[in-house]
């Protein structure tokens, strides 16, 4: 899960969304939402979903997901 704080924010900022709008998109805090950006917190897998969601993305373009991987 190390990299899903930088896959979270790089979308996040893609985007052009804040951290408050993503909160309020996904349902979360906006202080969950800088706590998975600093990896304070680790995401469930409904949260991944509910981010992705919200950014309009795939949960895949936000987890370390090997697609070569048989």
């Amino acid at each position: 899960m190390y990299k899903f704080k930088f896959k979270l924010e790089a979308v996040r900022k893609l985007k052009c969304m804040t951290q408050k709008r993503l909160a309020y998109l996904s349902n979360l805090s906006q202080s969950h939402i800088s706590e998975l950006e600093t990896a304070k917190q680790s995401p469930t897998l409904k949260t991944v979903e509910n981010l992705a969601t919200a950014l309009k993305t795939h949960p895949d373009n936000l987890l370390e997901i090997d697609k070569n991987h048989k």
